[in-house]
């Protein structure tokens, strides 16, 4: 009965003094994905061709791609009560935004894959691979 008390009061603790939120976790792991989703966007934006700013990119993606799926399960795992309505926000916004970045790819460069489609294949395939690792 005692060990009841003790559990319920640690509980009710942690609920009160925010101590089992997990916002630092969080907002780290949202600052790291939007790293690499700005890297990777500059990899294709700066190199010499787009083709060869794609290949670059996926390969960046190819080595990052099981690390990245991990972080995203940590985040999709994580519910409503464990972090603050801020970073449940900041969250949501920067996702998508990041999201919106890299899908803006394809329309940057839509006169390029109107006239390469092995380069339209490539790109497709980078997205297809940032958007399956992503998902919310």
């Amino acid at each position: 009965m005692h060990r009841k008390f003790i559990v319920v009061g640690a509980l009710i603790a942690c609920v009160l003094f925010a101590g089992c939120k997990k916002d630092a976790e969080i907002e780290s792991t949202i600052a790291e994905l939007h790293s690499f989703s700005e890297e990777l966007t500059k990899k294709v934006q700066s190199a010499p061709t787009p083709s060869a700013g794609v290949d670059d990119a996926q390969k960046l993606m190819d080595s990052r791609k099981a690390a990245l799926q991990s972080k995203m399960k940590s985040l999709k795992n994580v519910r409503g009560y464990q972090v603050s309505k801020e970073t449940q926000k900041k969250m949501t916004d920067t996702l998508s935004k990041d999201a919106m970045n890299v899908a803006g790819l394809q329309m940057k460069y839509f006169t390029v894959s109107i006239k390469d489609p092995a380069f339209k294949g490539k790109l497709d395939k980078l997205i297809r691979d940032y958007t399956e690792i992503f998902k919310i």
